[in-house]
């Protein structure tokens, strides 16, 4: 864009730095050549002096509680003022239709009008914990700027295309410590009624502060600065306030419930029954104190809740019927686009779009959790990508189709959106994205936790056909793909899942990771299986695999997505990501609860052979945890002639919990049966470093402290057996001449059935100890 400057004049207007412009643009897309300048919010990436330059945009640390945002922008010569906009950050990523979707809602938190002496403006008391997108115009003379502003300079900040990059976002701080004085008994909720359970006072919070002496008095003294509390400490909460979530606002809530006055005989009581609620709703419930004048601070814990419901017979989405209609769909979250023009890819692989259905299922009160989705059999379906479950539910092939032999095959990554810069191939990329993202981010006014029930895949073949790796980028296909199974937003809300069970499925082409984890909330999972899947081609992120950890991020606290982990029966085959449990927590005091983990009867070739990607990358086991590694089959292989070197390491262990009377905890170790190959070995070990028995840093290192109580052992045994001999073709199809051959770790299946790039697992030899003693994945006996 050509622009002519006639004066530029960098002035400091009460130690702002002002940009003082006028400005004819020569190529207004508008047609318009007469509009003002566009101003931009000084930030770090727009004034080009780092990060402590003290007038950037973000949180006014003058205010103690950093929930005060405090902006600055540069100023425009002769414009007569400007406009400026926040915005929930959740509500307006999908760019200017976005933003524009939000005038007038309470989405939007800011709209307002100052003159052009001002450049700078304070945002008082915003929601704690929660990302903005702020916005600005500057306004001309020209215009009444009430209903006309046909002058205005454009958006910065609203995201029109080329402009995406162009944006000022802020976060406010976390509150202070909240005393948790409202909670609801999962078991107690009903179709229509919850009892919300009172802590009236500050030692009604002993049972709930499980914490150590010290903290507890920095929480307590926390909570007499900035609350109001009585004499004999209790709390100054007095109404309950209860309101639909912003998720479904038509769900209904009596008018006694908006704002309820608690009365003695509830909080003799200890509970409110809420009732006249609709099924399957999700619902914001508060306690306030109104002697405290700021609405945020008025508020004790906020608790989102959604109430029971029962899953409808199951919905099989029929292949025919939405390939006919698949180009009016809409995109879930943008509007501004024609799925048609986004996945055009769709038509080349012959794909249905499930991800409307899915989405119209999370949001829609008339569907419970548990219900379950059918897909044909020897069909292909896609997803958009980012597709959310914050409610429980089944997606799986139809039974009778599996009888047959047929699966379902559902595709993601095949979005060309306009919205994003063009890749080195030329092709609009999608951006980082994952199949799923576990939870959501909060609707504004939102706090507390989601809880899901069981979350189910099961019979599916996933694959990401577009995806590119390390190796395709170094020939220079283009970027490796930041792509997951689940993601997470980085601001979502505290989860507990009741089970997650992915059985009998195929994974190809994750690249960055499988399941990632993410955001300051906790995340718990009751029950987790992951039983009888491949995984191939997946990995190769960058030339160390890179990535994330096949389970990451559990470092919250009172996050625990080990506390019933069975991971039984699975084939990882030759997918360089780093360790496949993960928990890097080094702080003692853990409110986590115990590890209880099964990884047996697994078979895993070339499990990662670029890096020290540890099975087991762990540093802080809690007390009484129990692992159980029994059955598996490790394995490294390559052909005559391939230059890769194949590496294996055992596991990072660096110590156990501290318990509370400080002693170390102390843990359960069940090790047996498992078994690897004869070649390739270093020292006489399938691990070429790190082995289980080692006393530096790793299960050995427990039993020798003795904080583990080991069962069986934790040596590998070698069979008499070599991989080639021991399987019909197990070695990576391509030969590797460098450690970044394109191809390297490619393979299109691990049955022999593949044209090229075949891998056939299937034991051929049987005459050995790793049969006689059932060892590996039973698919491959």
């Amino acid at each position: 864009m050509k622009r002519i400057l006639n004066n530029l004049l960098l002035l400091f207007v009460g130690g702002v730095a002002a940009l003082m412009v006028s400005c004819k643009d020569d190529d207004k897309t508008s047609g318009n050549t007469d509009r003002e300048f566009m101003t931009m919010f000084i930030t770090e990436n727009t004034q080009g002096k780092g990060s402590e330059y003290p007038y950037n945009c973000g949180i006014d640390a003058a205010y103690p509680h950093g929930n005060t945002a405090h902006l600055y922008w540069f100023g425009v010569k002769d414009c007569v003022g400007y406009q400026v906009q926040m915005a929930y950050q959740s509500k307006v990523t999908g760019g200017a239709a976005a933003w524009a979707s939000v005038q007038g809602t309470s989405d939007l938190v800011l709209d307002t009008i100052v003159g052009p002496d001002v450049l700078d403006l304070r945002v008082y008391d915003l929601p704690y914990n929660t990302n903005f997108r702020c916005a600005i115009r500057a306004l001309s003379k020209k215009d009444n700027n009430v209903t006309d502003f046909s002058h205005a300079s454009k958006w910065y900040g609203h995201g029109e295309g080329r402009q995406w990059a162009e944006y000022c976002g802020i976060k406010t701080n976390t509150r202070y410590a909240t005393p948790v004085v409202i909670y609801v008994n999962e078991s107690e909720i009903t179709e229509t009624t919850m009892n919300v359970y009172l802590r009236s006072k500050v030692a009604d919070l002993a049972e709930y502060m499980d914490m150590s002496l010290d903290q507890s008095k920095l929480e307590v003294a926390s909570y007499f600065e900035n609350f109001h509390l009585s004499a004999d400490s209790a709390f100054g909460y007095k109404y309950l306030m209860v309101s639909p979530s912003p998720s479904n606002p038509n769900a209904s809530v009596a008018q006694k419930w908006k704002k309820y006055e608690i009365t003695a005989a509830d909080r003799a009581r200890g509970y409110i029954t809420i009732d006249g609620l609709s099924a399957n709703s999700t619902y914001v419930i508060d306690v306030v104190d109104p002697t405290v004048s700021i609405s945020v601070d008025a508020k004790y814990n906020t608790l989102t809740k959604v109430t029971d419901g029962k899953p409808g017979a199951p919905i099989t989405l029929k292949y025919d019927s939405l390939m006919n209609i698949a180009d009016e769909l809409p995109l879930p979250d943008d509007n501004t686009v024609k799925r048609a023009d986004v996945f055009a890819l769709a038509k080349q692989y012959n794909a249905a779009p499930i991800s409307p259905a899915l989405s119209d299922f999370i949001s829609d009160t008339k569907y419970a959790q548990g219900q379950i989705f059918y897909l044909e059999g020897g069909k292909t379906y896609y997803l958009d990508g980012n597709d959310r479950t914050c409610k429980g539910f089944t997606l799986a092939t139809r039974p009778e189709d599996v009888a047959k032999g047929l699966r379902a095959k559902i595709i993601s990554g095949i979005g060309q959106h306009p919205r994003y810069s063009q890749g080195t191939d030329g092709k609009q990329w999608q951006g980082p994205y994952s199949m799923f993202m576990f939870g959501r981010s909060p609707e504004p006014g939102e706090g507390g936790e989601i809880r899901m029930k069981k979350l189910e895949f099961r019979d599916l073949d996933f694959d990401n056909p577009e995806a590119l790796n390390y190796g395709d980028n170094q020939a220079g296909l283009g970027t490796a793909a930041g792509n997951y199974f689940f993601n997470m937003y980085s601001d979502g809300m505290a989860v507990t899942l009741d089970s997650l069970v992915i059985e009998n499925c195929n994974f190809k082409r994750l690249v960055r990771g499988f399941i990632r984890e993410q955001g300051p909330n906790y995340k718990v999972w009751n029950h987790v299986l992951i039983k009888n899947n491949l995984f191939y081609d997946c990995g190769f992120y960058n030339q160390n695999a890179g990535g994330y950890s096949w389970i990451a991020g559990i470092n919250q606290p009172g996050s625990n997505l080990y506390m019933d982990m069975k991971v039984i029966e699975n084939t990882f085959y030759d997918s360089p990501f780093p360790s496949f449990f993960n928990e890097s927590n080094t702080e003692n005091e853990r409110d986590n609860g115990t590890w209880n983990i099964t990884f047996s009867n697994n078979t895993l070739v070339n499990f990662n052979t670029r890096a020290s990607g540890a099975i087991f990358n762990m540093r802080n086991l809690p007390d009484k945890s129990v692992f159980t590694v029994q059955n598996n089959l490790l394995v490294l292989c390559k052909q005559a002639g391939d230059q890769r070197v194949l590496g294996f390491w055992g596991a990072d262990i660096r110590g156990t919990q501290e318990k509370k009377d400080g002693s170390a905890g102390v843990v359960t170790l069940n090790f047996s049966n498992n078994w690897s190959t004869n070649n390739d070995l270093t020292n006489g070990s399938i691990f070429s470093a790190a082995p289980w028995t080692s006393t530096s840093n790793n299960f050995g290192k427990l039993v020798k402290e003795g904080t583990a109580i080991i069962n069986g052992t934790l040596e590998v045994n070698v069979a008499s057996v070599s991989a080639t001999e021991l399987m019909v073709s197990p070695c990576p199809p391509t030969i590797a001449n460098t450690a970044s051959a394109q191809h390297m770790h490619r393979a299109e299946a691990l049955d022999g059935s593949a044209s090229e790039y075949n891998v056939d697992l299937h034991i051929k030899h049987t005459d050995n100890e790793i049969v006689t003693n059932n060892v590996g994945a039973a698919r491959w006996r």
